[in-house]
């Protein structure tokens, strides 16, 4: 009992009382647990604004590739609704230049998938001899939207208001801005835009944004988050209340962040130091097989570099 109230008072004194929320573990725990549902249907609901959403359903977030050649996808997280709606829900930690692009990639896969279905129920029926008819989808989409929190910023147009960390992204008429479809829609969450301090929280939307970006911070529950919807965010997130092997997965989710972190600032370090950043192609091409050699991944260095893997892979092959 001693040595538990030690940890306690060690860990309050520290600031770890509270887990990270911006790590795998943690963002899984809260927003893609089956016990935690609501948590999720309530933060979609507030993030969307203009969608009500009830219940929602875990869909799978692996996907294989289109062809044989292509890398597996995995979403953080995937879930529908009744009305065969479907959102991606994805958490980036570190800059990847063109995440807009790699959104917009994403939810082709659950497009195609409800033409797959739509193919697929043509030929039960015809197995069934329910039709004669040939297969005509009609391709009466249902929404997919993507909700991204990012733990950076996006570069904007030069009108953007810095502070603002909220972006809503449709597909519309240039002239008259008319939608064309709601059959695709993103959601940008920049906590790299969001610096506001505790006593300037005035909505929801401010106080989750100050939680995922400092929940871990925290000592105890400020009076500003006293409403029950928090409370229980910050039950999920009291490292006391893990068990063993929750903990052990927490702690090896910090450890994977703390790499990941340690490897884009190192290879930042290392490309300024031997002339990337001045465009010197020799110091370039020397850092990045520095990195490759010591088993930094590609991927990790096109977020680091802001390059694409090829264009890494023609540089190295030269």
């Amino acid at each position: 009992m001693k040595t538990e109230i030690n940890e306690k008072s060690m860990r309050r004194a520290t600031g770890k009382r509270y887990a990270e929320l911006l790590c795998d573990f943690m963002f899984k725990r809260i927003f893609g647990s089956e016990a935690n549902k609501d948590v999720l249907t309530g933060f979609l609901n507030m993030v969307l604004e203009d969608t009500e959403i009830v219940e929602v359903e875990f869909i799978p977030t692996e996907h294989q590739g289109f062809t044989e050649d292509d890398r597996k996808v995995v979403f953080d997280i995937a879930c529908k609704c009744k009305d065969s709606s479907s959102f991606i829900i994805e958490m980036q930690k570190g800059y990847q230049k063109y995440f807009r692009e790699r959104a917009l990639y994403y939810t082709t896969y659950p497009i195609n998938e409800q033409g797959r279905r739509a193919h697929d129920k043509f030929i039960k029926q015809k197995t069934e001899r329910e039709t004669d008819s040939k297969f005509n989808w009609d391709y009466n989409l249902k929404p997919v939207t993507v909700v991204s929190i990012l733990n950076f910023k996006f570069n904007h147009c030069e009108e953007w208001p810095k502070e603002h960390y909220r972006s809503s992204y449709r597909l519309h008429e240039d002239t008259y801005k008319e939608i064309m479809t709601d059959a695709i829609r993103f959601v940008f969450l920049e906590l790299g835009r969001f610096n506001k301090y505790i006593w300037e929280l005035e909505t929801t939307f401010d106080k989750w944004m100050y939680l995922l970006k400092h929940m871990h911070e925290m000592v105890e529950i400020p009076k500003e988050f006293e409403d029950s919807r928090f409370k229980r965010l910050f039950l999920l997130a009291e490292i006391d209340n893990f068990t063993d092997e929750e903990r052990k997965q927490y702690e090896e989710s910090l450890k994977n962040m703390g790499d990941y972190n340690n490897i884009i600032n190192t290879a930042t370090e290392e490309a300024e130091k031997r002339g990337f950043a001045r465009g010197r192609e020799e110091g370039k091409i020397e850092t990045i097989k520095a990195l490759i050699a010591t088993g930094v991944s590609m991927e990790s260095l096109a977020s680091a570099l802001n390059l694409s893997e090829e264009e890494i892979k023609s540089l190295v092959s030269q």
